[in-house]
This record gives C-alpha cells, structure tokens and sequence, in this order.
C-alpha cells in the first residue's frame, strides 16, 4: 500500500506548507476582491488647470440662483471630473491642511481674489491607493513631466487621496469641491472590510485544522492513559498520518502491553498464592483446636483468623483485577440498607438516611464490597456510623461519616494503596490486611466515580462517594 505524500511529511513541514499555502490564499483573495471592486481612478490635475477650473466654479456659483446651482453647475467642463456641493455650515479647521496646500491655496485665493483663509484643502490618508473610496488626485506643477517623484516639499506636486476644496462664498456659504466620484464607495469599503475578514478566517480555519491534527492525538493519549490506570484496559492508538505522532503512538502502545502482563503476572501470582494457603490454614485451624491450653487456642486461632482474613481480601483484590463482572441496573438504596442492616445485626450502631429505592448501573457485587468495606471500617474504629444517600438525575451521592479517630490529610493518599494500614489511626487489634480501602478505591475507579475522604464534625471521618446513575456501562 502506497503511503500518501501528506502522510510521509513530518510537522515542521507541514507547519511549514500550511504557513505558505495561507499566506498565498490570503493574497489570492485580496488580488480577487481587487479584480472585481477595483481601485479608484487616479486623476492626474495641473495646478494651473485645477485653480482655474475651481474658480471659474466659484465665480458662475456667486452669479447663479442658488435654486439653479445643481442644474447650472453641472453644465460646467469641469463637472467631468469634479462634484460641488454646497454648504451653509463652515468646515472644522482643525480637519483641513493649513500649510501642505500654501502654494495652492494663494493661487486660488488670488485668482478669486479673496483672503487665503477662505480657501481650505484637505486630504484623507487611507494608506495606499489600494485601500482608498475615492479617486486618488495627483496635482502636478506641469503635464506632461516624467512622474518619478511625486511628492516634493518645494512645489506642489503631491498625491492626495478623499481631496476636497473648500471655498467660502459671498453669501457666507461655502462651496465644497471633490474629485468626481465613480459610486463604488460603498463597496470598496466593504471591500477593505471583507479582505481581512476572510483573512482572518481563512489563518484561523487553517491554524484550528492544524491544531486539531497535533491535539487530536494527544488527546486521545491521555484519554488512553486514563482507562490505563482506571481499567487496566489498553487502549490501542494509531493511524495518525505523522511519523512524530506515529512513533509516540506504537510506543505508548507497547508500553500499555508491557503494563498490563507485568500487572496480570504479579495478580496471577498472588492470587496463586493466596489460595495455596488456604489449604495449610486450615490445617493449622484443626490442629489448633486439639491445643489442651484455651488461652493459646484462642490467641492461635485468632492468629490464624487474621491470615485467612488476609488471604480472603486478597483474593478478592486480584479476583477483582481479573474478573469483571456484567454490569446490572441494581437499587443502591436497597443495597445500602440491606449493608446497614448486617452491620447493626453485628453489633454496629449503624443509621441509614436517605430516599427507600433509587437505581443505578453498576457492578452490583463490586460495590456492595467496596460500601461495605467503607461501612465496617466505620464500625471498626467509631462508636456510630451514618450513611446518607442523596440522589439527582445523573448522580448518586453516598456519604459515609463516623465519630472515630479518622484519617489525617496527609495520610489519605497511603491509605488507598493496597496492604498499607496507618498505624498512627488503626489499631492492630483490629486486624484487617491493608486491602479494603484499595479494593473500594479501586471499585469506585473503575465506575467512572469519586471518592472523597473530609473530617467529619465535630470529629471522625466522612468519606463521599460520587457515582454516575450509568455508572457501569
């Protein structure tokens, strides 16, 4: 099967090309909006030209009825290349050039022969002719001349960009005066405006697509690490189309593997080894039971409790790692109270609190082990124990609380690991292998849960136990 070129590239280069390919669009798509809203025209105006053609306006705007400028004004020859308005109210002098236009103001000003300050230019920076709605103007000292460098301080030979004159009139009006304009203003603003837009989109799309092809896998890693540690499960990853990603994939792969034998070869081992001593201990329970002395009976056959105490939570982690049961929709709050019910026909003092009946999907013999273990250490070392069961659409919520010595802080995290028992809180005389808080961490785990361990008030240990209602699916 042949590899696909895009597939063989590793992600420097494909960064790379992407970059490029970007770039290249983002032009192509200004160069296309240009083509179809093209630039405005660039007229080319001599200084000499345009002061008399504004004044031969000015003049006919002064003789004419002001209810016949429209029509009279553009009679004008240089109503091809120019648009008057008329306006009562005076332009805002800080908006309009003062010194760039000297030379062209004082000849216009003597022409009409008016004071220089009734005559204001102004011009509009848009950046370039390619971003401008308006004609761009050139006014030149003389036509023709070699156009090599048009803007000079010395004369006034410059290009301006949204130019307007402004004139002011006998009657205390003003006549403003612009390059005529072709009515694509409206688009050629939207036409600036869309070029970066779809610029940005355009970074933005590509840059996600990118991202999401890095993202994906590490994603998915991590995702696979979780149900690692949760499941003992592997979960396989690849087909990535990137050497990089390819490589962490099979890596991670094996790794997951190798996990999973070395973890199933020690289970397999204990478990061996759990149920071979069963065997002699029952022996050593019968002989024991022909010892003439009654206080060393007691003490053997209590030595001999705690080992198959032992050796039952032990089976009963591996069996757990190895055997997982068909999850079943059961009612917790039926099982918890069926567990309360034990524990106070023991000897506990035990109180449930909580709704009669509420279902669940789980593992009903894993968690009926991993409550009733929270229950009996309760019993172990508390005079009382509470259970409270409270429960939403998506979640059930067990608390567990006790008036016992409870667990410190720091101490929590040693708690759950199996075969650890925390000799500064738990008695000996209280036997116990160090497994049932591991089995319940590992129970709640592997139902997609939480398990929470808080100082109760005002003293003892609350540990709460969150699970989806669709927890063993």
């Amino acid at each position: 099967m042949r590899i696909p070129f895009w597939s063989r590239l590793r992600l420097a280069p494909r960064i790379g090309i992407v970059i490029v390919l970007t770039l290249v669009a983002t032009t192509a798509t200004d160069k296309i909006m240009g083509i179809v809203i093209g630039m405005p025209d660039v007229l080319f105006f001599e200084k000499t030209w345009l002061v008399d053609k504004v004044a031969e306006t000015v003049q006919r705007a002064e003789q004419t009825n002001r209810d016949e400028w429209a029509v009279v004004l553009k009679t004008l020859p240089a109503a091809q290349w120019l648009d008057f308005v008329e306006t009562v109210e005076p332009p805002i002098s800080n908006h309009w050039e003062q010194d760039a236009f000297g030379i062209f103001r004082e000849d216009l000003a003597r022409r009409l022969g008016i004071p220089v300050d009734d005559v204001l230019v102004r011009t509009d920076d848009t950046e370039g002719p390619e971003r401008a709605l308006t004609p761009i103007v050139i006014i030149l000292e003389s036509i023709p001349m070699l156009i090599t460098n048009l803007i000079d301080d010395d004369t006034d030979k410059m290009v301006v960009e949204h130019m307007r004159i402004a004139v002011r009139l006998s009657s205390s009006g003003w006549l403003m005066i612009s390059p005529k304009s072709d009515g694509l203003e409206a688009a050629r603003f939207i036409r600036n405006l869309l070029v970066p837009i779809a610029a940005i989109l355009l970074i933005c799309g590509l840059s996600v697509w990118v991202a999401r092809s890095i993202a994906r896998p590490l994603t998915d890693l991590s995702a696979a690490a979780e149900r690692l540690g949760r499941d003992r499960e592997p979960t396989l990853l690849g087909n990535y189309g990137s050497p990089e990603l390819e490589a962490i994939a099979d890596s991670f792969n094996e790794m997951q593997h190798e996990l999973k034998r070395f973890v199933d070869d020690r289970l397999q081992l204990v478990a061996a080894i759990s149920h071979d001593l069963r065997t002699p201990l029952t022996r050593l329970r019968l002989f024991a039971e022909y010892l003439p002395d009654q206080e060393q009976r007691r003490m053997v056959l209590a030595d001999i409790g705690d080992m198959e105490a032992i050796v039952s939570s032990t089976l009963t982690f591996a069996s757990h790692q190895l055997n997982k049961e068909t999850p079943e929709t059961v009612d917790i709050a039926a099982l918890l109270i069926s567990i309360c019910d034990t524990a106070s026909d023991a000897g506990c003092a035990v109180a449930y609190d909580g709704p009669d009946h509420a279902r669940i999907t789980c593992q009903p013999v894993s968690v009926r082990r991993a409550f009733t273990n929270l229950i009996d250490n309760g019993c172990k070392y508390a005079n009382s124990v509470k259970v409270t069961l409270g429960v939403t659409a998506e979640l059930v919520r067990v608390r567990v609380s006790d008036d016992g010595p409870g667990i410190p802080a720091d101490q929590v995290e040693a708690a759950l690991r199996p075969f650890v028992r925390l000799e500064t809180s738990r008695n000996r005389d209280t036997g116990g292998s160090g497994l049932g808080l591991a089995i319940t961490d590992e129970v709640i785990r592997s139902h997609h849960g939480e398990l929470v361990f808080a100082p109760a008030v005002p003293h003892g240990l609350e540990v709460t136990v969150t699970l989806p209602r669709s927890a063993g699916r």
